[in-house]
């Protein structure tokens, strides 16, 4: 990730670039923030149909090349330089994402535990498919979104 090759990709400027964004965190955190916002949805209903609605929507986002292309830059820039940390703890703050929201609706309403630590919780959620597409590089389908969503319910729910 250059503004060499932002430039050249998108037709403009280095000049352009540089004047929009004055540094290469402040662009890659603009352009993350749009494909993470990108036909975003809220995730409304009932906890457990919000979650299954969160996962295909997540594995969805994994599939697209660009954004894994985007967020693998991210990842690799964060370990190196503080702007992107700072960029990348902003971006996947575990307390203040989507599915931690749903966590909390079904811990609120009961159809999860009480107990369910929130941050692990969403640990639980996307290391599957981070690890599944960034590792193994395999797409995800819909019946491994459906399988996680089955043994996150399992293993979230109180007993009976």
């Amino acid at each position: 990730l250059t503004a060499d090759r932002l430039a050249e990709e998108s037709g403009v400027s280095r000049s352009t670039i540089y004047r929009n964004w004055p540094d290469l965190a402040a662009l890659t955190c603009e352009v993350f923030d749009e494909l993470m916002h990108r036909d975003s949805q809220e995730f409304e209903g009932e906890p457990d149909a919000a979650l299954r609605e969160y996962l295909a929507d997540y594995a969805r986002r994994l599939n697209d090349p660009t954004y894994c292309a985007v967020l693998i830059a991210l990842i690799e820039l964060s370990m190196r330089d503080d702007a992107f940390a700072d960029v990348h703890r902003r971006s996947f703050s575990q307390t203040r994402s989507r599915a931690a929201g749903i966590i909390r609706r079904g811990q609120s309403s009961g159809i999860f535990r009480a107990d369910l630590d929130v941050k692990q919780g969403v640990e639980d959620v996307v290391a599957p498919f981070l690890y599944r597409r960034l590792v193994t590089q395999a797409q995800i389908t819909s019946r491994q979104v459906e399988h996680l969503h089955q043994r996150l319910i399992g293993a979230w729910s109180p007993p009976s």
